[in-house]
């Protein structure tokens, strides 16, 4: 210990003060940590001023341990002893220093206990905050939080005084303050969520709102009998709904998911109905409430919140981007997903339909899912042969989950509707997809359901006359196009394919990983590497392997590409209003 004090004063004569510390922090972290004690002791004895120290230290590119160092200071802080005033300054401006990291502002926590160790630093901390109102740093929330943890009433009333006062800022800050406390004295809790609300009222803006929202429901939630006070003040303010307030909503609902009752729950749900799309952090907050809230089989307060968001929202934001819930979706394939997918193409809203295909976005080559029973039976007489083509429509290019979607529907398709769902799955989906489709009709050629045994061999005889009839049209000699045209086409698509190679080449991630280098393999059986170690090299032979993946393109692009595309449209469209 002794010899590391003499580097660090010697450290300091020579300026290389916190060169010095960011060598040593990890081997002292990883030992008896006697970096912090000693910095503390220094400092006290009056050997260097740490304050000073590190009100100079800055966060440059070249200061790549600038948060390690600032660590250091973090453990130090609460156990010297400075004047009020300079520490707040130097609080500030390592905060500042760190800019927009996550971990800017772990300094505030051992800042509040440097308070806390002499009741006098939180009452000049407060004079500060007070005297020089600062627009860039709270410390008024600091004081009166330190304060309260030796003299609870006094702080406690001082900063429900503050809430009258005419800076909005102050305002802010001591609502803020207020919800941060854990009070001990209960009988404290009433006079200031009364306080909070009253509040409110007076400076109805924004960023007060939302700060207000967040510091009442802290306070309420250390008691069982203020409840109606929060519910209050959300109808109070159900007009006023700011970006800042939806979010402090967002906020309550996902990471105070324990604290919140049945009550509460579907007033902020309600709240962040109104969200912008654009705000991307209060729908994430969103999604991970949403997945909570499905993991407790609340599937219906899922389904009529998304459903008033996309409305209020003009659809501009599909159910993809609520990722965590969709996910969950699919841990219930067979309930709950099930029931979204045909509630939506139930819905006869094509934004809904298009959101039902979205939720099988992750999924290329399809799911086997089928239709919810329970939903198609309250619904009137056609809705079989409408969900069938809906069906075809929006999945047309995922097959597999088209013809499963169909296959759920047969055992209750009444009969006048059996032709045209068979007609439906011979073309445009056996005809298109003659590999899956038909490998899946055959199995289902040996079903115990008599219905669907007739049906997938109707369509699979169906489609052998089909190939017959095409194969002796390929006979007809003008229904051939000449080989010098056939030349010309694979000339032509041989061209297309290079120019489209030579642009995916371009927005690769591998390219750009490898700063653009490829490498040309003109013959053999093995690629080669040098691996450099400084002047030496390695040459390194890997054997090539084969990459291969395979896609089923509907062969109808092929053969009537307008036809089939107006077809499937017109699957997607039929019967939808909006």
């Amino acid at each position: 210990m002794d010899e590391l004090r003499e580097k660090l004063l010697k450290a300091n004569v020579d300026d290389n003060f916190f060169e010095f510390i960011q060598g040593i922090y990890y081997q002292d972290r990883k030992g008896e940590k006697l970096l912090p004690s000693l910095l503390a002791e220094l400092h006290n004895e009056g050997e260097f001023n740490l304050v000073d120290l590190f009100q100079g230290f800055k966060n440059t590119p070249e200061n790549h341990d600038f948060f390690s160092v600032r660590r250091v200071f973090e453990e130090v802080l609460p156990n010297i002893n400075a004047p009020v005033k300079d520490v707040a300054e130097c609080v500030k401006h390592l905060t500042l220093e760190a800019g927009h990291d996550m971990a800017a502002y772990m300094l505030l926590a051992p800042f509040k206990e440097f308070c806390i160790k002499d009741a006098d630093r939180a009452k000049a901390l407060l004079d500060i905050a007070l005297t020089n109102i600062d627009e860039d740093f709270d410390h008024l929330s600091t004081a009166i939080e330190a304060g309260a943890s030796k003299g609870e009433v006094t702080y406690v009333n001082q900063a429900i005084e503050l809430l009258s006062h005419k800076n909005e800022l102050v305002i802010q800050r001591a609502i803020f303050a207020l919800g941060r406390i854990n009070y001990q004295n209960k009988k404290l809790l009433n006079p200031v969520a009364e306080a909070i609300c009253q509040s409110s009222l007076s400076s109805p803006t924004d960023i007060v709102l939302a700060t207000s929202m967040r510091a009442l429901f802290a306070v309420v939630s250390q008691s069982d009998d203020l409840e109606s006070f929060f519910l209050d003040f959300l109808e109070t303010h159900s007009e006023l709904l700011g970006d800042r307030y939806i979010h402090a909503a967002s906020e309550i609902l996902f990471y105070d998911e324990q604290k919140i009752s049945g009550n509460v729950e579907p007033k902020l749900l309600n709240i962040c109905c109104y969200t912008k799309p654009e705000n991307k952090g209060t729908i994430n907050n969103i999604d991970y409430a949403l997945e909570r809230i499905l993991k407790r089989n609340s599937f219906d307060d899922c389904v009529v919140f998304l459903e008033r968001f996309f409305e209020l929202s003009e659809y501009k934001l599909s159910v993809k981007y609520f990722d965590s819930f969709v996910r969950e979706l699919h841990n219930h394939r067979d309930t709950h997903l099930s029931a979204l997918l045909t509630r939506w193409l139930l819905s006869k809203k094509i934004k809904l339909g298009k959101y039902a295909t979205d939720l099988l976005r992750d999924s290329d080559k399809g799911i086997s899912i089928g239709f919810d029973r329970a939903c198609v039976a309250k619904e009137s007489k056609g809705v079989h042969l409408f969900l069938a083509r809906k069906a075809c429509g929006w999945f047309f290019n995922q097959p597999k989950t088209a013809i499963s979607l169909i296959e759920s529907l047969i055992p209750d398709i009444p009969d006048v509707e059996l032709i045209d769902i068979q007609q439906l799955i011979f073309h445009p989906l056996c005809v298109s997809y003659p590999g899956s489709i038909r490998d899946h009709l055959e199995t289902l050629s040996e079903s115990k359901d008599d219905r669907v045994k007739k049906i997938a061999t109707d369509v699979l005889a169906e489609y052998e006359d089909y190939k017959t009839s095409v194969k002796a049209a390929l006979k007809i000699n003008e229904l051939s196009p000449s080989e010098q045209d056939r030349h010309t086409y694979w000339r032509h698509h041989s061209k297309l394919m290079n120019e489209s190679m030579k642009q995916a080449r371009s927005k690769s991630f591998l390219t750009s990983l490898f700063a653009g280098n490829e490498s040309v393999l003109l013959y053999g059986n093995k690629s080669i590497h040098y691996m450099h170690h400084g002047e030496q090299k390695t040459r390194q032979e890997v054997p090539l392997s084969e990459i291969s993946t395979s896609i089923e393109f509907a062969s109808m692009h092929n053969l009537d590409p307008h036809g089939l595309e107006n077809m499937i449209w017109q699957f997607k469209a039929e019967g939808c209003t909006s």
